[in-house]
């Protein structure tokens, strides 16, 4: 948008600056500064800046003035002002007239000020209104529009860059892989190139470092579906060593002007700030979280109203979706809250790196929810935290002595007001999971299938197993243990089950006839049938 005249002369140091001609172009916006300092300066103008001089050229050159505001490039310059009492005493009528008839205003600069002191003035003007426009204060962060509160102020940062620029804006979140624009009109100019082109272009181009600390660079390529060289100006923003996110501005066939980049530097460190913010609050946010998870599992955080605000104080989305994730250190000899600072950095580098928050609810047990990626399927979203378990616990049992996971997932999908059932859900996973899967250490809730609606305690089992004790004591038994439960499984087929076994018919009927002589169950009766395929799973 850059800095009208108008506003440029209201301002305390240029107040002793006056028009002498061009009343009616005050309002042209002024993109830069160019000093005419030789008979043909002119030529090296682009527009849009502010012409300045000490009239010598023109003293020097008698009939170079007239000669100037006949020229094109005079006239796309925004004002021109001289220090008139230097060289040039008075202005000639005809220059007059012709700043007059080409609405450029010509303006009196007094002997006194430098030309540093002027460009400096004008870039503070120029800072100072760019702060202002950027108003983004006021965000309420207790909205319940359903999005969280660093979203909302990263769509305003970028609607505000618009408004000022004139030219759309994305970021592009690496950890969610998510990316949000200034306005549909990003998209629309951006349809023929692929997100990752942005930062790191797939065809040929050419780079314009314009700010080499912020890493800020100006791709533009050449296509003959364009007039124009197209171009894009991308900054990563960087938190630590690791770049979160990229902020691009799509300029197309267009250029940002030489002022507008300071509404692009500022939203830039108003985006890296946010991200800067948002790791601090993560920090003071995960003691925040626990105690949040903590109050919901204890029941004394069940009023829908009071968990919504503390939710919505914690960035978390209200309407959005999450799995529910519970991991337990199993290991009565280690405590997983004494490796606080290896959880972190494991988390950090596997669930972490989704749209997740960990909690940790007692000394071996932490809760992880995960955001649902509404962008894939419910099976992918189920993979992807499943991987990321695998690479978490990988990196806990490789660092620490003796750990031993196991993970329980409710992979149903519910919104925060459902952690608590989530979370009996995951507990269920575990703890059937583990006696129905010894083996395995990663547990889903429907895959227990009825086992998730029976309370099977541990302790219990050696009393429930005793009806089948006379079969399973002796290791010399375990052919014919393997042979009832494949006979079950294959609905008491003889002919199934010894294909299945590799063995002659024959040898499957003896077996279960030394089996009715071990145990008193009468495979006829679906009850019997029923609680000896349960106590057969609990054997496995």
């Amino acid at each position: 948008m850059g800095l009208s005249l108008r506003e440029i002369l209201k301002t305390e140091f240029f107040k002793d600056f006056k028009v002498l001609a061009g009343h009616t172009g005050l309002d042209k916006q002024v993109q830069g500064v160019a000093i005419l300092d030789a008979p043909d300066g002119f030529n090296w103008t682009k527009g849009k800046e502010l012409v300045i001089s000490t009239g010598y050229i023109f003293h020097q050159n008698p009939g170079l003035f007239e000669s100037y505001v006949k020229t094109d490039k005079f006239k796309q310059i925004s004002g021109m002002g001289i220090k008139v009492e230097r060289f040039l005493k008075k202005i000639p009528e005809n220059i007059i007239a012709a700043f007059n008839e080409h609405h450029i205003p010509l303006i009196y600069i007094p002997s006194e000020p430098s030309w540093m002191d002027l460009m400096n003035q004008l870039n503070v003007c120029v800072m100072n209104k760019n702060i202002r426009q950027f108003n983004i204060g006021n965000i309420n962060p207790k909205s319940f529009s359903g999005l969280s509160y660093q979203v909302r102020k990263i769509n305003k940062i970028l609607s505000q860059i618009e408004k000022e620029m004139n030219f759309p804006a994305m970021l592009y979140d690496l950890t969610s892989e998510k990316a949000y624009y200034s306005s549909p009109a990003f998209l629309k100019l951006a349809a023929d190139l692929k997100t990752e082109d942005f930062w790191g272009p797939s065809f040929q181009f050419t780079e314009e470092v314009l700010c080499d600390n912020l890493k800020m660079i100006r791709y533009r390529f050449y296509d003959a579906r364009y007039d124009k060289p197209y171009s894009w100006i991308t900054v990563p923003i960087t938190v630590g060593d690791k770049i979160k996110a990229y902020f691009v501005v799509v300029e197309a066939t267009g250029l940002i002007d030489y002022f507008d980049q300071f509404a692009l530097r500022i939203g830039f460190l108003l985006l890296q700030s946010l991200y800067e913010q948002i790791l601090v609050a993560q920090s003071i946010g995960d003691i925040g979280f626990a105690k949040f998870v903590t109050e919901i599992l204890d029941g004394s955080l069940l009023n829908h109203e009071m968990l919504a605000k503390r939710a919505s104080d914690l960035g978390l989305d209200l309407n959005g979706h999450y799995y529910l994730l519970l991991m337990k250190q199993i290991n009565k000899d280690v405590h997983l809250s004494s490796y606080r600072d290896i959880l972190k950095k494991a988390y950090s580098n596997s669930l972490g790196q989704m749209n997740s928050r960990m909690a940790g609810i007692d000394e071996n047990s932490c809760v992880f929810l995960v955001q649902l990626d509404e962008r894939l399927s419910k099976e992918k979203n189920l993979a992807l935290i499943r991987v990321a378990a695998k690479k978490l616990q990988k990196r806990l049992e490789d660092e620490i002595l003796s750990m031993g996971l196991a993970f329980g997932i409710s992979d149903l999908s519910d919104t925060i007001y459902e952690i608590k059932r989530n979370f009996d859900r995951c507990e269920r996973a575990i703890s059937i999971g583990r006696l129905l899967y010894p083996r395995e250490d990663y547990f889903t809730y429907s895959e227990l299938g009825v086992f998730a609606w029976i309370d099977i305690k541990e302790d219990e089992i050696a009393i429930m197993l005793r009806d089948i004790k006379q079969l399973v004591k002796r290791d010399e038994d375990k052919e014919l243990v393997k042979t009832l439960k494949t006979y079950l499984e294959n609905q008491m087929n003889y002919s199934l089950t010894a294909k299945q076994l590799f063995v002659h018919i024959n040898t499957v009927r003896k077996r279960l006839d030394e089996i009715k002589d071990l145990i008193n169950f009468d495979l006829e009766d679906p009850m019997h049938r029923l609680k000896l395929e349960i106590l057969l799973k609990l054997i496995n």
